[in-house]
């Protein structure tokens, strides 16, 4: 066991962004073995949300959510997916989709004596949300930072509600944003292509700084050198680095040319583009990962091995404790 950074003392390690629940695409994740996972690795703090295709189950019913589909790349539907007695049915929806899951993963880590300090980050849709419903959610949960995963969720920067905006200000929250971006022409299909670069990075930090907004945005910034010179130089932007093995072997979630990510390596770039008091270490758990699903453990002894001493406090505890605004007492 590291003594390097451990729970040992005043030094704590803020997992960023993290998911629990069962996702519609990508598997389960339970918040028993979150906390375990965090206690094997001496990390003391979470920042947890829900999956980005969050399902949840009753009796005789297992429901998504949110799905959406798109006529001819322009106007966006909107439904729930509900699987009843192995029927599937389709149910559009109006509002406020990710209602039902806030409340239940609230008062389940509520309610719940886990070693890990939790704190809940709420889904929030930029769209479908309703500006009061948000206004009292905020109040009720008094989040750390709420989540925008724009790719699951079917919403971009130029659809999210001014009202939206308005409260993200007055209460001074971060987002938490999910960027994405596709650069080459093998891999995906042309539909993910074109979604995933509608979550670019520049997109993102375009809307956090016209709106003056707090935030971070996710998976390195896709390594984005622009937009890294941007968030270099600004008081309410930091990156998050997570999960660092499965963007390490996948070249198509990068704007780095393949031959040179795989030479050159994930975290080595984003060392050399980032400032350390820009970053924030995040397992991305359920995501956390190798390429055959295996969990990866060693996410930390990486960082430790890239970044220096001092860096590392800064990425792995520092920076997350002040830009969130944490504690470590329950």
């Amino acid at each position: 066991m590291s003594l390097f950074l451990s729970n040992r003392g005043d030094n704590m390690i803020i997992d960023a962004h993290s998911h629990i629940g069962k996702d519609y695409y990508f598997g389960e994740s339970s918040l028993f073995d979150y906390d375990n996972f965090c206690l094997l690795n001496n990390i003391n703090i979470g920042l947890l949300m829900p999956m980005p295709w969050p399902v949840l189950k009753d009796k005789n019913n297992s429901t998504c959510a949110l799905i959406w589909e798109h006529t001819n790349y322009e106007k966006i539907h909107y439904y729930k997916q509900v699987n009843h007695l192995g029927k599937i049915l389709k149910e559009k929806i109006l509002c406020n989709p990710y209602e039902k899951v806030n409340k239940y993963y609230f008062d389940l880590i509520s309610k719940s004596n886990t070693k890990t300090k939790i704190y809940f980050v709420p889904m929030i849709h930029g769209v479908l949300d309703d500006p009061y419903y948000v206004d009292n959610l905020i109040k009720e949960t008094k989040p750390k930072a709420i989540k925008f995963h724009g790719f699951s969720g079917g919403f971009f920067k130029e659809d999210v509600k001014p009202e939206l905006i308005e409260i993200f200000k007055f209460y001074n929250v971060p987002i938490i944003l999910h960027t994405s971006v596709y650069n080459y022409d093998d891999g995906y299909g042309l539909e993910t292509k074109f979604w995933r670069n509608k979550c670019c990075p520049n997109s993102w930090v375009r809307f956090l700084i016209d709106n003056n907004l707090r935030g971070t945005l996710n998976h390195g910034a896709c390594l984005d050198k622009e937009v890294i010179k941007i968030v270099n130089n600004s008081e309410n932007i930091m990156i998050g680095l997570g999960p660092d093995l499965d963007i390490s072997l996948d070249p198509y979630k990068v704007c780095v040319p393949k031959n040179k990510y795989f030479s050159l390596g994930y975290l080595n770039i984003l060392k050399k583009l980032v400032s350390a008091d820009k970053l924030l270490f995040d397992l991305d758990y359920n995501w956390n990962v190798d390429c055959c699903g295996n969990i990866d453990y060693n996410s930390l002894d990486r960082i430790r091995n890239t970044w220096t001493y001092s860096d590392c406090e800064k990425i792995l505890s520092q920076n997350a404790k002040q830009f969130y605004k944490l504690t470590k007492n329950k």
